[in-house]
């Protein structure tokens, strides 16, 4: 069975685990991207004035607010600046995607185990059929039809020396 087909018969808890995961995913993709570009922007010196310079700072400055001040800056010549805490947010947000992620996971594993067993687990007892027959599961082996021959028959008794013949 291919994953497609089986992802079709899938249940509400699969769709509503894979959009959490897919927004989970985009959320902290979108973060990185815009962390990334804004580190470049400040490596680089980039002018402040600039509109789409202003927007990602502004981005930025919005999401590194968990991570400000963690790390010291290091500023270099001519004004450009090396900021450790937005890398430290970058590889913070990755690790909260795939943590997520995990998280979901493993619930949807739980809710998945808990229906096969539902699924599979009897809901009472059924009453016996006299016509049907169970066999036990480790039944004895039955006895052998024929008894096995381990000694030869047993000779007749000599009680005289004389020939069968005449004695009367």
């Amino acid at each position: 069975m291919s994953h497609q087909a089986q992802a079709r018969r899938a249940g509400p808890a699969y769709w509503i685990s894979r959009s959490i995961i897919l927004f989970v995913y985009a959320f902290a993709i979108a973060c990185i991207v815009i962390l990334a570009i804004a580190f470049f922007l400040q490596l680089f010196n980039a002018n402040q004035t600039a509109p789409f310079v202003d927007w990602v700072y502004r981005a930025a400055r919005r999401i590194m607010q968990p991570f400000r001040g963690i790390f010291p800056s290091v500023e270099g010549e001519q004004g450009s600046v090396f900021d450790v805490s937005m890398l430290f947010a970058m590889f913070m947000y990755g690790l909260l995607a795939l943590g997520l992620q995990a998280l979901i996971a493993w619930i949807d594993r739980k809710i998945a185990s808990l229906r096969y067993e539902a699924m599979w687990r009897p809901a009472t007892t059924p009453a016996r059929d006299p016509d049907v027959v169970t066999i036990p599961a480790a039944a004895p082996a039955p006895p052998p039809a024929v008894p096995s021959v381990t000694s030869p028959p047993p000779s007749p008794p000599a009680s005289s020396a004389e020939p069968p013949s005449e004695r009367r």
